[in-house]
């Protein structure tokens, strides 16, 4: 795939979020060719964010038809219950979050939960590509900035442990905040209509 350039990109992208495991092919095949600088940075980060987000978008389609025993049958009916609630409860933020954490995360079983529990196509769809956006860009980035020795690190994270659960901690902590920052904001408290209309505005 490495020697097809953006169009094998493309197929290990869709791939990878369809329920075929690419077991981190893609972020390591975004990084070799990134730090190649045959193509601009942002060529591999854009056709890798297009081909995970058709590829999500395969498993969303495939799994609303099969319903919820898709769940059961792969991980069991109480993890596969645990995954709907959390999906329910946190909704896009699960989904974004799926889409930024490395493997071996299995962002499609939460890709496939969004699915079963009713999920809005439109939404899920801009989650992935917002969470895809980040981390591609990110990751092709960083292989054009610093070359063969991000790309040493995307080919052995455990060799750097350390510092892959430092960026992993960096970014959910700043996705926690967002979200919690997002919810503060959705339940601020809003004057009520009487007040409104007694202090009309003048400007």
């Amino acid at each position: 795939m490495r020697h097809l350039g953006g169009m094998g990109l493309f197929v290990v992208a869709i791939l990878d979020g369809s329920p075929i495991p690419t077991l981190g092919g893609l972020d390591l095949l975004t990084a070799i060719l990134a730090a190649r600088h045959k193509e601009p940075w942002y060529y591999y980060a854009l056709i890798a964010t297009v081909g995970g987000v058709i590829g999500a978008f395969i498993t969303f389609s495939i799994v609303r038809r099969a319903g919820e025993a898709h769940l059961t049958r792969k991980f069991g009916e109480h993890q596969g219950r645990r995954l709907l609630q959390w999906v329910r409860e946190w909704g896009g933020s699960a989904l974004i979050l799926a889409t930024l954490l490395p493997p071996p995360f299995p962002a499609t079983a939460v890709f496939a939960a969004a699915a079963i529990s009713g999920y809005s196509r439109r939404r899920y769809l801009a989650a992935v590509a917002s969470g895809r956006a980040f981390r591609y860009a990110l990751l092709a980035w960083a292989a054009a900035r610093y070359g063969r020795h991000f790309v040493r690190l995307v080919r052995h994270p455990e060799r750097y442990v350390g510092w892959s659960l430092l960026v992993a901690a960096v970014l959910i902590l700043v996705l926690i905040a967002a979200v919690y920052m997002w919810r503060w904001a959705r339940q601020a408290p809003r004057l009520p209509e009487s007040a409104s209309q007694a202090f009309p505005n003048r400007g």
